[in-house]
């Protein structure tokens, strides 16, 4: 028996009640108990993570260089995350020899220097895709992947279009 079509008011209805219904589930992870240790990462992850790393530095490093007056305040909330994100993943292969900031060199120009921080962030993202595919860890996987999630979010923010 065919059932009857939804009225624009129901359909409008059950689109705005969808959030809440969604927002009612509890999509938070197992509690841990507090007394065991964070473990490290495997050592299979400790090289992979090393690399995240480095991947992160170089990117800061374009950041740094393309810190021009009129797109300072506009790369200043990618420049904390990359710092936040880099601090936690060198935290946990504090035994690793970790790369240093490099000389970058990026455009004079407002536009140019932006994209040359659109195009890094792209190279950080494929990197940051690939680590979470290639983690051991479930656990490091889930870093990786809130890592990547903040950095395409940041980029988005840069937008496509020309220096504000």
């Amino acid at each position: 028996m065919p059932g009857r079509p939804l009225s624009r008011r129901t359909a409008v209805g059950s689109a705005l009640a969808a959030p809440l219904v969604l927002a009612a589930c509890d999509i938070d992870p197992p509690t841990r108990d507090d007394a065991s240790p964070a473990s490290p990462p495997p050592p299979e992850d400790a090289e992979l993570v090393a690399s995240v790393v480095a991947e992160l530095v170089r990117a800061e490093g374009v950041l740094a260089a393309a810190a021009a007056p009129g797109l300072v305040a506009r790369l200043e909330p990618l420049v904390a995350a990359h710092a936040a994100h880099r601090e936690l993943l060198a935290g946990a292969v504090a035994d690793a020899e970790l790369p240093g900031a490099s000389s970058v060199r990026v455009p004079d120009a407002p536009d140019r220097a932006l994209a040359a921080v659109r195009r890094s962030e792209q190279r950080l993202l494929r990197e940051l895709r690939g680590a979470c595919v290639g983690a051991a860890s479930g656990d490091l996987a889930r870093v990786l992947a809130s890592v990547a999630a903040s950095t395409a979010q940041h980029s988005a923010a840069l937008g496509s279009g020309t220096a504000a």
